[in-house]
C-alpha cells in the first residue's frame, strides 16, 4: 500500500487528506470523509501540480472531478509514473479492442457519414484519455505503440483519408462483382454506373442526365445489395410516381434479376399499406383518389350548393370575382408599356363583360358598372369627330350611353407622376386636350386616377361623382349576375380551381399560423385571403363528406401513414429505400421517404433524378429537395452519371449550354457516345399564312386553321426532309412535341401524315408526356410568344402558386428544363418550327448564340428582320403582317390593347424602320432600300408629286381643303437625303 499525505500547510490549514494507492484503485480519504475510484474509471492517469504549498492532485472520473491541494511535496516524485502504470494497465484493454475493431470494420463496408461520426467520437474519447500526457510517459509498454499511432492517425483523420478508404472498399467490390455488373443489363454498365451501385453513404444522390441510363443502376444496385448480401429482398424498398413506372420496373427487374419478390411502389400505394398495416385493414378509397373528374364535379356542385343556399357566401363569391379575381400589378412595376401589355394579356384580365381593359384601375370600374346595371361602352369613339393629322379620333375610356357621361380614368399617382416609359409632359397635354374638348363640346366627364386606386379610393369616388351628378342606381340583382358568371365560364374555372386547391391544402397540412405565413409569402396576399376564405367552407364539406363515407383520398394516404410513423405506429422493416424521379418529388413526399429512414436503424436514401428535368411544379415538385438535397435529408454523397447513350454531341453541346444558363441549377457534364461533326438542332424559319396551303395531303379546314405549323407547310417540309435522310431502320420515329396538346395536329391529320410517310412512324407528345421518352426525331412545335406559347407565360393563380414550392428567382427556369425535355428526346436529330416575327424568346436565344443549323431550309426575309420591326409604341412588341380591308399593312402583337399600325414598304411591301435615319422611313429589305421622307409636321409618309413649278414632296395626309388635310410640302430639288441616299425611282 502507498500513500500520499497532506503537507505541512495542508495539516495546518487545510483539510486532513491521505490517498491510498495500489494496482486496482484510489482510496481518498478528507478528514473522515472517503471516496474509492478504480484506475480504469479514471479518464486519465492523475495529474500532478507543484505549488508553494505542496503539491496539487487531479483526478477526473466519467462522473467526478476531485481537486487534492496542500499534499506532500515529493508525491510526485515519488508515485506519478507508478501512477500512469497502474492506469496503462487498467485502461491498455479498451485501446487495443477500438483499434482492433476499427481496422476491420472500415475495410469491410462503405463508410457512411454516420458511421465516420461515431467512429470519430468513439477516436476521440479515446485519444483525449491517452494525449497528450503520453507523448512525455516513460515505460510505456512498446506493445502499445502501434496501438497509440493508429489512435493519433484516425483522431486526425482528413477528407482525403476517408475517400481513399471509400474509394478502395469501391474497387474491391467492383472486381468482386464484376462479372455481375458486366451481365446485369444487356450491356455492361459504365465505370460510373458501377460505382453509384456500389457507394452506400446515409443519403445517396445520383444526378442521372437525360439518356444516361438511370433505370440501368436502379436495377443493378437492387441486384448488388442482394448479391452481396448486404441486404434480403425484403429489406429494400422501391418507390416510383406513377403506377405506369412501378410496372416498368417491376418488369425490368424480373426481367434482369429473375426476381418477383421486389415489387416496386408508388408513394401512394405505399402510403395505403402503411395504413393498413396499422389499421388492421385496408382503408376504403375515395373515388376521387383516382377519378379527378368526379372530384372536380363534386367541387362545383359544393361550390354551387353554397352559393344557392347562403346569401352571405354569394355575395363574398361577387367580390372576389369583381376585386379579386386576378393577382394585381400595377403598371408603375414594368420597364416597358409593352411588359404591361404583355402581363395584361397572359393573365387573360377581362372584365366581367369580356373587354380586355388596359389597366386594374379599368378593370374594377368596368366590373362596378356592370354589377350596378350601368351600361357602358369601352373605348367607344367620342360623339364629336375629333380627329386632326396629329391625332386619331379620341375614345374615352368609358361612355354611358344612357346617362351620356363619359369617365376617363388616368394613371397618374398622388404626385402626377406616370409610369417610367411614359412621357409625363406628353400624358399632361394629352389630359389637357381631353379637358378642353369635353368643355368645347359641352360634354360631362368623371375624371377617376392611379392615385385614388391606391389608396383604395377609387370606387368610393365614382360613387361620389355619379351622386353629384344626380344619378341613381340599383345594384344588378344576384341572380343576373350568377347567371353571367356561369354563362362566361367564371363559375367552372373557379370551381375547376378549388378542386385543385383541395388536395394542395391538404397536402400542405395547414393549420391557422401556418396559413398566416402562406398568406404573407403569397404574391398577391389579399388575393391569396379572399380565395381562402372561400375555399374553407368547401373543404369542411369534402373532409365531411369523406368522414360520413369512412373514406380517404390521396392526400390522407401520405398524411396517415406519416402520422403512424412519427408517432411510433409503424415501424419501418426497409434499410434501403430507392427513389426514381427524386427531381419531382414533393415536400409531403419528400417528409414520407425521411420519416421511413429515421424510422429504421442503419437505413439510406438512394435518390435518382436530375434537376435539369425537373417540370412539375405545378403538381407539388420541389427541385429545391434535389439541388439543396444535403440541407434536407443530411450528410450526404452526391454523384453523377456523365454518359448519355440517346443522343449525340450536338445535341447535348446545345441542350446543356441552354439549361445551364440557370445557375442555381447543379453543374453537370454530359458526355455523348455518339459524335457528329455538324449541328443536329435544326431551326426552320417560316411566316404564319391565313390560308391554307398545299402541303401534299389533305388535312381538314379546322385542323389546318388552327395549327399553323401544318397551315403554312413547314411541318410537310421537315417531315420530308426526314424522310429523306438514309434510314437505319424501315420505320424511324418521330415525335411531334408541343406545350399543349392542342398545338398538335388532330387524329385525323396525324394519320394522314403518317400514310403519306410510310418510312415515318409519327406521334403527338407534349412536352411533360414525352418525359423518359425518346424518338429518332423530334419536331418541337407551338413555339409563339405569349401566354399560349413558349415558354408558356400563363401566370399560376396567385393562391396555387402560394401552396406550391418557391419560386425560383431565375425568370423561366421551369420552362427551359423543358426545353430541354423536349431537345433531348431526339437520338439523331431535333427540329424546331418557328414563325420569327412571333417567335419564342428562346428560338430567338438559340438563334443568336448557339451551334444551331439554320440553313437546311430556305427563308423569307421578314422572317431575318425580327428584331428590327418592333412597336414604336409599346417598344416590345412585334409588328405582324396583317391583311385588312384597305390591304396589307402591319400593326403590333400586343393589339388590341396596343393599337399601333403602319403601311409596309410600297415597293416591296416589307416593314419599314424609322430608326435608320431621322426624318425618313427605310425598307428593311436589304434588295430593296426604299426611303421615303416623313411629314414634318403630322408624321405621315410623303410622296413625290408634280405641280406647275415642278416636282415636290407632299404629305399623303394630303386632303385638299378638308379639315384633316395635311398641306405641308417641300421642294424635291431641297430634301437632303441621308448619306447621299436615294429614294426608289
Amino acid at each position: 500500500m502507498t500513500s500520499i499525505t497532506s503537507s505541512f500547510f495542508g495539516r495546518l490549514f487545510g483539510h486532513h487528506t491521505e490517498i491510498n494507492l495500489n494496482a486496482d484503485a484510489l482510496s481518498i480519504y478528507v478528514d473522515k470523509d472517503k471516496s474509492v475510484v478504480n484506475w480504469g474509471a479514471l479518464t486519465k492517469p492523475p495529474v500532478f501540480i507543484s505549488t508553494w504549498f505542496g503539491q496539487t492532485l487531479i483526478v477526473e472520473s466519467d462522473h467526478k472531478h476531485y481537486h487534492l491541494s496542500k499534499l506532500s511535496y515529493d508525491a510526485a516524485k515519488l508515485y506519478k509514473h507508478q501512477c500512469q502504470q497502474w492506469w496503462i494497465q487498467a485502461n491498455q484493454q479498451p485501446l487495443i479492442q477500438l483499434i482492433v475493431k476499427i481496422e476491420p470494420f472500415i475495410n469491410s463496408q462503405y463508410l457512411r457519414q454516420s458511421v465516420v461520426k461515431r467512429l470519430l467520437n468513439a477516436v476521440t474519447l479515446e485519444y483525449e484519455k491517452w494525449f497528450p500526457w503520453v507523448l512525455s510517459a516513460k515505460r510505456v509498454p512498446a506493445s502499445l505503440a502501434p496501438y497509440l499511432e493508429k489512435l493519433s492517425c484516425y483522431r486526425h483523420w482528413q477528407v482525403a483519408q476517408i475517400n481513399a478508404f471509400r474509394d478502395t472498399y469501391i474497387e474491391q467490390q467492383l472486381q468482386q462483382y464484376q462479372s455481375f455488373f458486366d451481365a446485369v443489363e444487356s450491356n455492361p454498365l459504365t465505370a460510373m454506373q458501377r460505382r453509384a451501385c456500389v457507394i452506400d453513404d446515409d443519403n445517396n444522390l445520383l444526378l442521372a442526365g437525360a439518356g444516361t441510363g438511370k433505370t440501368s443502376v436502379m436495377v443493378g444496385r437492387t441486384g448488388y445489395l442482394l448479391k452481396s448480401q448486404q441486404a434480403k429482398a425484403s429489406e429494400i424498398l422501391l418507390l416510383a410516381y406513377g403506377r405506369k413506372a412501378a410496372l416498368e420496373m417491376d418488369q425490368r427487374i424480373k426481367d434482369k434479376l429473375g426476381l418477383d419478390t421486389i415489387k416496386a411502389s408508388t408513394f401512394h400505394h405505399l402510403g395505403l399499406s402503411i395504413i393498413a398495416k396499422v389499421e388492421a385493414a385496408k382503408p376504403n378509397l375515395s373515388l376521387f383518389a383516382e377519378d379527378q373528374t368526379a372530384k372536380a364535379k363534386w367541387v362545383q356542385d359544393c361550390f354551387e350548393r353554397l352559393m344557392n343556399e347562403q346569401a352571405e357566401y354569394r355575395q363574398a363569391v361577387f367580390t372576389y370575382f369583381s376585386r379579386y379575381y386576378y393577382a394585381e400589378k400595377n403598371h408603375f412595376e414594368f420597364a416597358s408599356l409593352g411588359d404591361y401589355y404583355q402581363y395584361l394579356t397572359d393573365n387573360d384580365i377581362r372584365t366581367l363583360k369580356g373587354e380586355q381593359v388596359k389597366s386594374f384601375g379599368e378593370l374594377y370600374i368596368a366590373n362596378w358598372l356592370f354589377n350596378h346595371g350601368i351600361d357602358y361602352q369601352y373605348e367607344a369613339n367620342y360623339t364629336v369627330d375629333v380627329r386632326t393629322t396629329e391625332r386619331k379620333q379620341y375614345q374615352p375610356d368609358f361612355f354611358l350611353p344612357t346617362l351620356n357621361l363619359y369617365i376617363e380614368y388616368y394613371g397618374i399617382d398622388e404626385n402626377g407622376d406616370t409610369a417610367p416609359y411614359i412621357d409625363r409632359e406628353d400624358y399632361h397635354a394629352s389630359m389637357q386636350w381631353k379637358r378642353r374638348t369635353h368643355q368645347q363640346n359641352n360634354t360631362e366627364c368623371i375624371e377617376l386616377t392611379y392615385a385614388m386606386h391606391k389608396q383604395g379610393m377609387l370606387l368610393s369616388y365614382l360613387k361620389k361623382s355619379l351622386s353629384v351628378q344626380g344619378i341613381k342606381y340599383q345594384p344588378l340583382p344576384e341572380q343576373v349576375i350568377l347567371a353571367n358568371l356561369k354563362e362566361t365560364g367564371r363559375i367552372s374555372v373557379l370551381a375547376e380551381l378549388f378542386s385543385s386547391l383541395v388536395g394542395l391544402y391538404k397536402a400542405a397540412c395547414l393549420d391557422p399560423l401556418l396559413e398566416k405565413k402562406v398568406i404573407a409569402n403569397a404574391i398577391d396576399p389579399t388575393q391569396t385571403s379572399k380565395a381562402l376564405q372561400l375555399l374553407h367552407p368547401i373543404l369542411k364539406a369534402y373532409q365531411a363528406f369523406l368522414d360520413t363515407r369512412n373514406e380517404i383520398d390521396f392526400e390522407d394516404m401520405i398524411n396517415k401513414a406519416l402520422q403512424y410513423i412519427e408517432n411510433g405506429q409503424f415501424r419501418s422493416p426497409w434499410r434501403y429505400i430507392m427513389v426514381d424521379e427524386f427531381q419531382d418529388i414533393s415536400e409531403p413526399r419528400a417528409r414520407l421517404v425521411k420519416a421511413l429512414r429515421d424510422n429504421r436503424k442503419s437505413c439510406s436514401i438512394f435518390a435518382v433524378g436530375d434537376d435539369w428535368q425537373a417540370i412539375y411544379r405545378f403538381s407539388g415538385g420541389d427541385v429545391s429537395l434535389t439541388t439543396e438535397f444535403e440541407q434536407y435529408f443530411g450528410a450526404s454523397t452526391q454523384t453523377q452519371l456523365d454518359q448519355t447513350f440517346r443522343f449525340n454531341n450536338s445535341i447535348a453541346k446545345v441542350a446543356t449550354e441552354f439549361v445551364s444558363k440557370n445557375p442555381s441549377q447543379l453543374t453537370k457534364t454530359i458526355d455523348a457516345i455518339k459524335q457528329v461533326d455538324k449541328p443536329a438542332v435544326s431551326i426552320l424559319r417560316k411566316s404564319v399564312v391565313n390560308q391554307g396551303i398545299n402541303n401534299g395531303f389533305t388535312a381538314n379546314k379546322q385542323q389546318t386553321q388552327s395549327i399553323p405549323e401544318v397551315a403554312n407547310g413547314a411541318l410537310a417540309e421537315v417531315l420530308t426532309a426526314i424522310a429523306n435522310k438514309p434510314h437505319q431502320r424501315d420505320k424511324m420515329n418521330v415525335y411531334l412535341l408541343a406545350r399543349y396538346w392542342f398545338q398538335l395536329p388532330d387524329k385525323q391529320t396525324l394519320a394522314e401524315l403518317n400514310k403519306q410517310y410510310p418510312t415515318l412512324f409519327i406521334e403527338n407528345q407534349t412536352f411533360h408526356a414525352s418525359k423518359g421518352k425518346e424518338a429518332d426525331f423530334v419536331v418541337i412545335m407551338g413555339m409563339t410568344s405569349g401566354k399560349l406559347g413558349f415558354p408558356s407565360q400563363k401566370a399560376t393563380p396567385a393562391i396555387i402558386d402560394a401552396l406550391l414550392a418557391k419560386p425560383e428567382d431565375f425568370e423561366y427556369a421551369e420552362e427551359r428544363r423543358l426545353m430541354y425535355v423536349a431537345l433531348t428526346r431526339a437520338k439523331e436529330r431535333a427540329y424546331i418550327i418557328a414563325d420569327m416575327l412571333d417567335g419564342s424568346d428562346f428560338v430567338k436565344e438559340l438563334v443568336d448564340g448557339y451551334d444551331v443549323e439554320l440553313n437546311e431550309f430556305g427563308i423569307t426575309i421578314s422572317q431575318t428582320l425580327v428584331d428590327k420591326i418592333t412597336c414604336m409604341l409599346c417598344e416590345t412588341g412585334t409588328l405582324i403582317p396583317r391583311n385588312g380591308r384597305f390591304g396589307h399593312f402591319f400593326s403590333c402583337s400586343h393589339f388590341p390593347r396596343c393599337d399601333h399600325k403602319e403601311r409596309g414598304c410600297r415597293q416591296c411591301d416589307t416593314a419599314m424602320t424609322k430608326n435608320k435615319y431621322s426624318g425618313f422611313k427605310t425598307c428593311l429589305n436589304p434588295t430593296c432600300s426604299e426611303i421615303v421622307p416623313l411629314c414634318e409636321q403630322c408624321g405621315a409618309e410623303m410622296a413625290l408629286r408634280k405641280s406647275k413649278k415642278g416636282e415636290f414632296w407632299g404629305c399623303r395626309n394630303f386632303k385638299g381643303n378638308e379639315p384633316m388635310s395635311c398641306k405641308n410640302g417641300i421642294d424635291k430639288a431641297k430634301l437632303q437625303w441621308p448619306n447621299q441616299a436615294q429614294p426608289h425611282p
